[in-house]
């Protein structure tokens, strides 16, 4: 190609990542076809570009040494050279560019080559859909090297101006008790002894068998050569300076040859070293040298020297105490500034702690009311937030992640943040968001909503792609509150009623709420009780089968007679329950009544066929060591087989914790417990599920039978879960049966089982015996 080769363009939509400016290609390629399709694909990709193609070693050369590329795309084997000369051609011009290689086959050899050389990537050719998106990354790899390069000289430099700095400083700070100490030491030796040189050193920090120069006569010439010397004959005879004994030499000539020979570069004739020491602390020495001429130190100036020295050491050692003691200052008010910032800092997250943040909401409080004496209006609120599934992530993956989540989300929130606004980590998975100066609760709502949409994005942690929302009560201030624990508490309280209401959502804090609050703390405080007071019972709601509606079981509910607020509806005291734990006990609780209760009705009626009792079992459980333990105890304390006994989980129990919940099961399993999936249909419905859990029924939710006659798309959900049920082995229960349309609708797809106000509401110990009696009559019939 000459020097008129013509460059060509095509201009498309600019892909994000690009810049946008078209991208300058060469495309070394010696095929017309294939470099159409590379063509082709860049087209489609709607990346604006413009390229120049070669096939031979001349003219690759002349367009890389004339011409400025974004991109080289290179096959790798040409009639006139390869991809491996490309390359070596880009680094003998010092060009540094993405280099990514097209071709049919690359073996591993050729690849190791082409990667030693410089290749940034590769493309095969029948998967050249892939060069869009190799073109991009390479582009922002380059760039991204390219920019930490510059970050990097950008340190170097800034490095070596501190250095200087430092030098500049640490010399100041000398020569404030020393520099007319030392200068005029150098000036009385040169007026005394009228010496070539002379210069103090001292030992290095960093290896103290080692000397440098710290002060040197300004009288001196090639003082670079002096350097090197003075050094030498002072580490040469370090031991004996260091034990006070001065090194007293009349001629160079006389030393071993290394040192002679450097001795002579600089006319070195005669040296007199004498050591620098205070109470037995060796501090460095004076160097003194007579160029001119061979010289013998007389004992005069050996004394001379040696009190000079003293006098020296003296200095050297108060400046040393001097800098000992700004160095132990500098140390202390470091230490005592770091304190300070713990103090009032999470140490995770680096974000203000409660007691930062109490502080500044006392004084946001304070603002607030003073302004309202004023009648100037000032508003603020206050966010209390609440990561959801956090214990999941915690007890999944281990605490390291979790602290890694906890720092993730804390640089989120301060991403969400307006200026002057705090956002604080109260400890745990809790944050608090201080909102200063608001218009309005909008604005409260905004930074909520700005939050949820920020912490949708999943968060990798050990190879693990984890998704986290929160709960967030809000707060606005009003004349009422007086204290910061006041509002913090009713945010609390909002965040727990948001949580209740689903994930992820908000709720702003009414008075009702905190009347609502002091009513669950009650039932919190009478639920503890409950079990002992035998407040407690168990009822039981038939199960039937749908074609000729025998019992088959039935499912156990948890009713709350409350001694003086009546009945309390479960909707009300079982989230109580989750939160406090109490759930765990209560569960099995449960079990061990409705077991006992099976093996009494199994001797009072034994012409029905096996009866089954249904157990709803919390995703806690699955966290609880002992599960299993106390399971076996009932069913051995029963007598019953664990073939009656279903247990009931929700599909969020197999979401949070896959692994667990699979090896629990299976324990379920061994002991031929049944397990239901219960409100099938609601939560994630995943029918992955049926396939990974050894699942035995499943129950279709009441809001789908429910709809049954009215809503056709309804209608063929449940028809095909049944369909896919049966194809799977796995029973269907339909739960909220009330009207005979809807058992015949279920009948007529063949679900098996069901339960609701058609058959019978959920009975009490002696309403579901009669019950049984009037089966067994039949049956017995």
């Amino acid at each position: 190609m000459d020097e008129g080769v013509p460059s060509y363009s095509h201009n498309g939509n600019e892909p994000q990542g690009l810049s946008s400016s078209p991208l300058n290609l060469l495309i070394v390629e010696d095929v017309s076809e294939d470099i159409e399709l590379i063509l082709l694909t860049l087209d489609a990709a709607d990346i604006p570009f413009t390229y120049d193609t070669t096939s031979s070693a001349e003219q690759c050369k002349h367009l890389l040494r004339t011409r400025n590329y974004d991109v080289v795309l290179s096959d790798y084997r040409l009639p006139d050279l390869n991809g491996l000369q490309v390359l070596e051609l880009l680094k003998d011009l010092g060009q540094e560019i993405p280099f990514i290689l097209i071709t049919g086959s690359l073996g591993e050899e050729a690849a190791v080559e082409c990667i030693k050389a410089g290749m940034t990537d590769y493309v095969l050719k029948d998967r050249l859909f892939r060069l869009p998106t190799v073109v991009e990354r390479a582009l922002q790899e380059f760039t991204l090297r390219r920019q930490q390069k510059s970050a990097i000289a950008q340190i170097h430099q800034q490095a070596w101006r501190e250095a200087i700095v430092n030098r500049i400083v640490q010399v100041m700070r000398k020569t404030l008790v020393l520099e007319k100490v030392l200068q005029t030491t150098v000036d009385q030796i040169h007026e005394a002894l009228h010496v070539n040189r002379c210069s103090i050193l001292q030992p290095r920090l960093e290896q103290p068998s080692h000397s440098t120069i710290s002060y040197i006569s300004h009288r001196t010439t090639d003082r670079e050569a002096l350097l090197g010397v003075t050094c030498e004959l002072y580490d040469s005879y370090q031991n004996a300076l260091i034990n006070d004994q001065p090194i007293i030499i009349h001629d160079t000539e006389d030393l071993p040859a290394h040192i002679e020979l450097a001795a002579k570069t600089i006319n070195v004739r005669s040296v007199l070293l004498m050591p620098l020491l205070h109470q037995q602390s060796y501090l460095g020495g004076i160097c003194l040298q007579q160029c001119d001429r061979q010289r013998t130190w007389t004992e005069d100036e050996v004394v001379l020297i040696k009190a000079i020295a003293d006098q020296c050491a003296i200095a050297i050692h108060q400046a040393q105490l001097y800098q000992q003691a700004q160095t132990e200052l500098a140390e202390r008010q470091r230490i005592e500034a770091q304190l300070r910032y713990d103090a009032f800092h999470d140490t995770l997250t680096g974000l203000p702690n409660r007691a930062l943040l109490m502080n500044r909401l006392e004084h946001t409080l304070q603002l607030s009311q003073r302004r309202l004496i004023r009648y100037i209006p000032y508003q603020f609120a206050i966010l209390f937030l609440d990561l959801d599934r956090f214990k999941v992530v915690n007890d999944s993956l281990g605490h390291t992640a979790g602290d890694c989540l906890l720092r993730n989300v804390a640089q989120q929130l301060q991403a969400c943040l307006r200026m002057g606004d705090t956002v604080a980590r109260l400890g745990g998975d809790e944050f608090v968001m201080l909102l200063e100066d608001i218009q309005g609760v909008h604005d409260a709502i905004e930074v909520a909503n700005r939050i949820h949409q920020s912490l949708k994005a999943p968060i990798s942690l050990n190879g693990h792609e984890v998704f986290i929302s929160t709960s967030i009560g809000i707060t606005l201030n009003s004349a009422h509150y007086t204290q910061p624990d006041q509002l913090l508490r009713d945010a609390d309280i909002a965040m727990y009623r948001a949580k209740r209401r689903s994930r992820g959502a908000y709720e702003i804090f009414d008075a009702s709420m905190h009347t609502h609050a002091l009513r669950q703390l009650q039932l919190e405080s009478d639920l503890q009780r409950a079990v002992e007071r035998q407040e407690l019972s168990v009822y039981y709601q038939p199960i039937m089968a749908l074609d000729d509606r025998h019992i088959q079981g039935f499912e156990t509910l948890l009713r709350w007679h409350h001694p003086e607020q009546g009945m309390i509806a479960p909707g009300e005291f079982i989230p109580i329950a989750e939160e406090t734990g109490l759930i765990i006990d209560l569960d099995l609780w449960v079990v061990e009544e409705a077991c006992r209760q099976l093996k009494i009705w199994n001797q009072i009626f034994p012409m029905l066929p096996a009866l089954t009792v249904s157990v709803n079992l919390s995703g806690q459980q699955f966290s609880y060591p002992e599960l299993i333990s106390r399971i076996d105890q009932v069913l051995d304390g029963s007598g019953i087989s664990g073939s009656q006994l279903k247990l009931e989980i929700t599909e969020g129990v197999l979401i949070e914790n896959t692994e667990v919940a699979a090896t629990i099961l299976r324990q379920f399993q061994d002991r031929n417990i049944q397990v239901c999936l219960d409100d099938f249909g609601t939560g994630y419905s995943s029918l992955s599920y049926l396939h990974r859990f050894p699942i035995d029924s499943i129950k279709i939710d009441q809001s789908f039978i429910t709809l049954l006659e009215t809503d056709l798309e309804k209608s063929e959900i449940v028809k095909a879960i049944v369909n896919l049920a049966l194809n799977l082995g796995i029973n269907v229960v339909a739960e909220g049966l009330e009207t005979p349309k809807q058992l015949a609708y279920l009948r007529s797809i063949k679900c098996q089982s069901g339960q609701g106000y058609l058959f019978s509401p959920p009975l009490d110990l002696a309403a579901a015996s009669e019950f049984l009696y009037q089966n067994n009559s039949v049956h017995s019939v």
